[in-house]
């Protein structure tokens, strides 16, 4: 990316910009829809099934407990939703031999953890308010990010890819986001769950970045440090694969669109 990292920024900058424009609110909407979000969750699952973490605490840590998961589970389902209409959505660009097709899942990826970020930034707002200043362990969640980096932009490049050989995976996507919103330990926690479906939960991708950031901005727990190194070499590993499927299937873009 190195090379077309200027071409990779304006895109974000346009990419971003573009999703408020004409709107009243603007980027405030950046800010807006995760807190409706939240809001909208800590009702339903705090209020009326007065659901605790673990069966205990109060409503406002079921609710920080609760968007903390979410700020990662939102950055993978926008990609897995967004990613099969990666290339279809830019058959300009399929056409135009010198544009790095590659790139649009970088840009996808970038604009997502940009939005993990204000969600981050919200979050840390609300518990100044509410707990006061948070723990050391904070300045580690840019670690967490870094390592669902790979796996995001590899998504990018193997659902595009599929999604242009195959129109009915955009479909797809969608159930499959909606099921791991409740295979992925965002409403509860890992040890509330029955023990037999325990490494099940283990086995869901996103559950050890949604432990691992919620570990280090609610519980002030140091993250597992060889545990990301490890998840971040596999997510490369598979990010180097689908790339290579990605240019692999390159060719034939343009006639199948």
């Amino acid at each position: 990316m190195a090379k077309h990292s200027g071409l990779v920024l304006e895109l974000v900058k346009r990419e971003f910009s573009g999703r408020y424009r004409g709107s009243s609110a603007g980027i405030l909407w950046a800010f807006l829809q995760p807190l409706f979000l939240l809001s909208v969750y800590t009702l339903a699952f705090g209020v009326i099934l007065q659901t605790r973490w673990g069966g205990m605490g109060s409503t406002a840590e079921f609710a920080f407990l609760l968007f903390s998961g979410l700020i990662v589970f939102n950055a993978f389902s926008e990609c897995l939703q967004r990613a099969p209409n990666l290339v279809l959505a830019h058959p300009n660009f399929v056409k135009k031999i010198v544009f790095p097709l590659e790139i649009l899942s970088w840009v996808m990826t970038i604009t997502v953890l940009l939005h993990a970020l204000i969600g981050t930034g919200v979050w840390l707002l609300g518990y100044l308010l509410f707990f006061g200043f948070p723990g050391p362990t904070i300045v580690c969640f840019p670690l967490i990010l870094a390592a669902l980096t790979p796996l995001l932009v590899g998504m990018g490049w193997l659902l595009s890819a599929f999604g242009v050989v195959l129109r009915d995976i955009r479909q797809a996507t969608g159930l499959v986001s909606h099921t791991l919103l409740f295979l992925t330990p965002i409403f509860y926690s890992i040890e509330s769950a029955p023990k037999t479906l325990q490494p099940l939960l283990w086995i869901n991708p996103l559950t050890f970045l949604v432990e691992q950031y919620r570990s280090v901005l609610f519980h002030h727990k140091w993250p597992d440090f060889p545990g990301l190194l490890l998840y971040g070499m596999a997510a490369q590993a598979f990010a180097f694969l689908a790339l290579r499927l990605f240019r692999k299937l390159q060719p034939g873009f343009a006639d199948m669109l």
